[in-house]
């Protein structure tokens, strides 16, 4: 009778091992959620949901653009599990690659339940999807830049435009489902310049335009107070660029200068009967070198910021903008549709090859911006291209806005651009 008891005592601890190996035990099947969402980035994708209390959620998930089917998945498909929680960052996918997505979730271990609707999505570069903003009203807004306040110690991002107006958004802050929602930064003290440029260096913003009546310089750390530079420039100013050391800013006229502090400027050494009005200006960690372009095609070099040589760009018509990547392919946009590329040839020594691109289109572009992994330029009629190597340009289908953009502030995972009569939008990889 004991053995009998004792072969009965396994059998039960036996089929409970069977029971929980499958799945079993007290747990079972829950319901799916009905947010679960798939948003691409670069090399990467972000899953969420509305999790529930005690419930698991698995993913599944394959390189196919067929929807994923749990109860018959693909060969090459892959599981995410261990209490995966929203927001999910899954990283080291391929850009260009149609990924498909699905939900269940159990409780207890148990089986997983119904499955949500297959998602199908391409990780890309941010600059593809782009979504309109709002708060800039019809106020035009020249320079964009990303520093922080020593306020609160918070980054923001800040538009700066016509009228010595100024918004600010805080980065802290996830772009929504629309967009962007910039707020009106008041200075204490009248601004009476029409800004073109911003940027953030030396511990504080700046930012340069031109019509003031006392100086077209000012700069502040906490987006309240905006001091004008000591150093009073009349000069309209058009572009600021900044190696973290020095920053430099480039105008009408032909003229440059530079400061060490953002409040004591110098005019810098120009060529000899040189009088083009300057657009844009970059700085080569490569090399070390400054480049300026601007009207006519002129374009200009130093390895000081404080004096310039005149170069050769090979086109005829106003550059805009200029950028250089840190392994130093400079591009340079303008009139026209107008691209010109230097692919590491620009040295201490030579000016190098400038090759023009071609874009199949002709309108005018007034920035071109870099977010380390591609290049990209906006402008006229609120048009925008992309590029890895600077050489071959693809356009943006729509970035949410007809109206000219003006400025672009570019990370690794964003971009935001702002133009006339307030327009922003932005694209987040």
């Amino acid at each position: 009778m004991l053995k009998l008891s004792l072969w009965r005592l396994m059998a039960t601890f036996l089929m409970a091992l069977v029971v929980t190996a499958c799945g079993g035990g007290n747990g079972g099947p829950a319901a799916a959620p009905t947010d679960f969402k798939v948003t691409p980035g670069n090399g990467q994708v972000t899953l969420t949901w509305t999790a529930q209390p005690g419930v698991d959620y698995w993913v599944m998930y394959a390189p196919t653009a067929t929807p994923i089917d749990i109860k018959n998945p693909p060969s090459n498909h892959a599981w995410l599990t261990n209490n995966i929680t929203s927001p999910y960052v899954l990283n080291g996918l391929t850009n260009g690659v149609t990924y498909s997505f699905a939900m269940n979730a159990r409780t207890g271990g148990g089986k997983g339940g119904e499955q949500t609707a297959s998602q199908s999505v391409v990780p890309r570069y941010a600059g593809s999807t782009w979504v309109a903003g709002s708060g800039l009203g019809t106020n035009s807004m020249r320079g964009i830049t990303l520093g922080v306040s020593s306020a609160d110690s918070l980054s923001y991002f800040v538009a700066v435009g016509d009228g010595g107006k100024i918004y600010k958004n805080a980065e802290s802050v996830s772009q929504g489902l629309n967009g962007y929602s910039w707020s009106v930064v008041t200075p204490a003290n009248t601004i009476d310049v029409n800004f073109k440029a911003a940027t953030y260096t030396l511990s504080k913003y700046l930012a340069v335009g031109s019509g003031g009546t006392g100086n077209n310089v000012y700069y502040s750390t906490d987006l309240t107070t905006w001091t004008p530079a000591s150093t009073t420039i009349s000069t309209g100013l058009n572009a600021l660029v900044s190696n973290g050391a020095t920053v430099v800013a480039v105008g009408n006229g032909g003229q440059a200068y530079y400061s060490t502090d953002g409040s004591t400027w110098t005019a810098a050494t120009m060529p000899s009967s040189f009088m083009s009005n300057l657009y844009g200006v970059a700085y080569s960690s490569y090399t070390g070198m400054w480049i300026a372009v601007g009207a006519g095609g002129a374009l200009l070099t130093s390895l000081d910021a404080k004096t310039w040589t005149s170069a050769s760009s090979g086109v005829a018509v106003d550059l805009n903008s200029v950028i250089a990547t840190t392994g130093n392919v400079i591009v340079a946009a303008g009139n026209s549709g107008t691209v010109i590329t230097n692919n590491n040839t620009m040295t201490t020594s030579v000016n190098g090859t400038w090759t023009a691109q071609t874009l199949g289109y002709s309108p005018t572009l007034y920035a071109v911006s870099t977010n380390s992994v591609q290049f990209l330029t906006v402008g006229a009629g609120g048009v925008a291209f992309t590029s890895i190597d600077g050489v071959t340009w693809a356009p943006v289908s729509s970035t949410q806005t007809s109206n000219d953009l003006l400025a672009i502030y570019g990370s690794a995972s964003k971009y935001l651009v702002v133009g006339t009569a307030g327009a922003n939008s932005s694209s987040i990889n």
